[in-house]
C-alpha cells in the first residue's frame, strides 16, 4: 500500500535536495593549486548566467593525485560491511567523469552489482526500492563500459511476475538507454530478446522498452512491428498488476508519440481492459483490493482513455466496474529542512573567507583542521550515531541534504534503519560542504588531512568526495544559505 508513497518519497527528496544544493546560497570559487589562493571577482547573477565559464584546469600530478585517492578510499572500503560498501562504491562510480578510471570503475560496477543483491530487502517497501536502486545503479554504470555484459547480468536476476517493479525492471529502464546510445537501432532486436526471456513468467521490461519505441519511431514500420511484437508478449497473460500496468504506460507513451497505428493501439487498450478484468476478478476472491492496487488500475484505465478511445468506450459499457474504481489521493511526502549545525556553518564560513583573503598554504591547512575536526566530532559525538548503526531511526531528515551528483541510490540524511525498513548512508550537506570546498583549496594535501575522520566509513567517503574535488574542481556553495534575488557571487576571474 505505501509502495507508491515510499517511491515518491525517495525520488522526490533526493531530486529536490540535489536542486537544492546546486541553487542554494553564496558560491565561493575559487581556482587553488597546491594549497594557493584564489583571486576572486565579484560579478552579477545576470552577468554569470549570460557567458560560459572555462573549467579549472588540472594538472597531470593533481589527476593523479585524485585517481590515487579514489583507490585509497576504495581500498578503506574493502573491510567495511556490504551497507557501508554499497554507499561508498556507489559514490566512487560517480567520481569524475565516467572516461576516468573507466577500467576500475567497469570492475567496481560489476562488483557492485554482486555486492548489492547481499542487501537485505526485507518486507518494507523502502528497503526493497533501496536495494534495488542500488543493484539498477550498478547495472546502469557497468552499461557504460559494457552494456552487453549488463545485459548478461540482468538475465540473472530473479523476477517478481509484473506484481511490482523489481530489481530487472528498474535497472532496465537505464540499461536499455545506454545500450542504444552504444549500439543504436539496430540494438533493438537484442534488447527485445532479452526482454521476451525476462518475461517468460512476467515480468516484461515494458517501460524500458519506450525507449527503443523511441529510437525507431522515425522508421514507421520498424516501430509498429516492435510494438506489435511487445503486445504479443503481454497477450499471453502472464503479467501481474504492475506489468498491466506498466504495458498501459508504454501504450500511451507510444500513442503520444504517434510511434503506432490507430488499431495497434485499439487493440493494445482492449488486451489491457480483458487483462485488468482478469486481474479485479481473482483479487476480489482473496479479498478487498489494496489503495495501491487501485491506483495502479485507476492509471492504466486512464491510459487506455488517453490513447485507445473505442476500447474506452467498449469498457464503459462492458466493463463499468473497472471504470468505477477510484483509489484515494496519494499526498505529496512532507520535506523537512534539517536543523543548521552551527559549528559546521561556522567552519565552512572561516574556510571560505580564508581562501578569500589568500591566506598562506600553512594557514589554510590550520583552517581546514579545524574545520576537519568539526567534522569528524559531528559523526563521533553521537550526533549522527544513527548514521552508523543498525538501530531504528526517524524515517525522515536525519542528517541533512543530499549533495550535488548523489548517486541514485543514495537518499538523504545518514546510515540508518528507518521505520519503514529502509536505510541509508550520505553524509550531511554542511560536513560535505565543508569536506569539498578544502579540497578544492588544498587538493595537493586534502588526502592526508582526512586521517582526521576517525570513523572508517565516513574517512573513505569523504576521501571520494575530496577525489573528485581534486579531479574535476566545481564551486562549493553554502548548502545553510538561502539565494536572495539580485544578490552578487564571487566566481573566479
Amino acid at each position: 500500500m505505501k509502495w507508491a508513497r515510499v517511491r515518491s518519497k525517495l525520488g522526490m527528496g533526493a531530486l529536490g535536495l540535489l536542486l537544492g544544493l546546486s541553487t542554494a546560497g553564496d558560491l565561493y570559487a575559487v581556482q587553488a593549486e597546491a594549497g594557493q589562493g584564489a583571486r576572486l571577482v565579484t560579478v552579477s547573477r545576470a552577468a554569470k548566467r549570460s557567458k560560459a565559464k572555462p573549467s579549472t584546469a588540472v594538472s597531470r600530478a593533481q589527476m593523479e593525485m585524485a585517481q590515487q585517492m579514489a583507490r585509497n578510499a576504495y581500498a578503506l572500503g574493502r573491510q567495511l560491511e556490504a551497507r557501508q560498501r554499497v554507499a561508498l562504491m556507489t559514490r566512487l562510480l560517480y567520481t569524475m567523469r565516467p572516461e576516468v578510471m573507466a577500467a576500475e570503475k567497469k570492475e567496481w560496477a560489476e562488483e557492485l552489482f554482486g555486492l548489492a543483491q547481499q542487501l537485505p530487502s526485507g518486507d518494507a517497501a523502502e528497503a526493497a526500492i533501496t536495494r534495488d536502486a542500488a543493484i539498477a545503479t550498478a547495472a546502469a554504470r557497468l552499461a557504460v563500459y559494457d552494456a552487453d555484459r549488463a545485459l548478461d547480468l540482468l538475465d540473472a536476476l530473479p523476477s517478481e511476475g509484473g506484481r511490482r517493479e523489481d530489481a530487472r525492471t528498474m535497472a532496465a529502464r537505464l540499461v536499455f538507454a545506454v545500450y542504444l546510445q552504444h549500439h543504436g537501432a539496430p540494438g533493438v532486436q537484442t534488447l527485445l530478446a532479452h526482454g521476451r526471456r525476462w518475461g517468460e513468467g512476467g515480468g516484461f521490461p515494458y517501460g524500458a522498452s519506450a525507449v527503443a519505441l523511441a529510437r525507431l519511431r522515425p522508421n514507421e514500420d520498424a516501430a509498429e512491428d516492435f510494438f506489435r511484437q511487445v503486445l504479443a508478449i503481454f497477450e499471453r497473460g502472464q503479467e501481474g498488476l504492475f506489468g498491466v500496468r506498466d504495458f498501459a504506460s508504454l501504450l500511451e507513451r507510444a500513442a503520444s508519440m504517434e510511434a503506432i497505428s490507430e488499431d495497434s493501439a485499439e487493440e493494445a487498450g482492449r488486451s489491457i481492459v480483458g487483462e485488468l478484468g482478469k486481474l479485479t476478478e481473482g483479487q476480489n476472491r482473496e479479498g478487498a483490493l489494496t489503495e495501491e492496487q487501485k491506483r495502479l488500475m485507476v492509471a492504466a484505465v486512464n491510459d487506455v482513455r488517453i490513447s485507445s478511445p473505442k476500447a474506452y468506450e467498449e469498457a464503459k459499457k462492458n466493463a463499468p466496474e473497472l471504470l468505477a474504481l477510484r483509489a484515494e489521493p496519494q499526498l505529496a511526502p512532507q520535506v523537512e529542512i534539517p536543523k543548521v549545525d552551527e559549528a559546521l556553518q561556522s567552519a565552512f564560513h572561516e574556510l571560505a573567507e580564508a581562501v578569500r583573503a589568500h591566506r598562506k598554504p600553512d594557514e589554510l591547512r590550520a583552517v581546514i583542521g579545524r574545520g576537519l575536526r568539526v567534522v569528524n566530532d559531528h559523526y563521533a559525538s553521537g550526533a549522527c550515531a544513527e548514521c552508523l548503526g543498525m538501530e531504528a531511526a526517524p524515517a525522515a531528515g536525519a542528517g541533512g541534504y543530499a549533495a550535488k551528483d548523489a548517486a541514485p541510490v543514495a537518499d538523504a540524511g545518514g546510515y540508518a534503519l528507518s521505520r519503514s525498513g529502509g536505510w541509508r548512508m550520505v553524509p550531511d550537506a554542511q560536513s560535505w560542504a565543508v569536506v569539498s570546498l578544502a579540497a578544492f583549496a588544498t587538493p595537493m594535501t586534502i588526502a592526508t588531512q582526512l586521517t582526521g575522520i576517525k570513523e572508517p566509513f565516513w574517512r573513505a567517503y569523504f576521501l571520494a568526495i575530496a577525489a573528485g574535488q581534486v579531479g574535476e574542481p566545481t564551486r562549493v556553495a553554502d548548502p545553510t544559505a538561502r539565494r536572495v534575488p539580485g544578490k552578487e557571487e564571487a566566481e573566479p576571474e
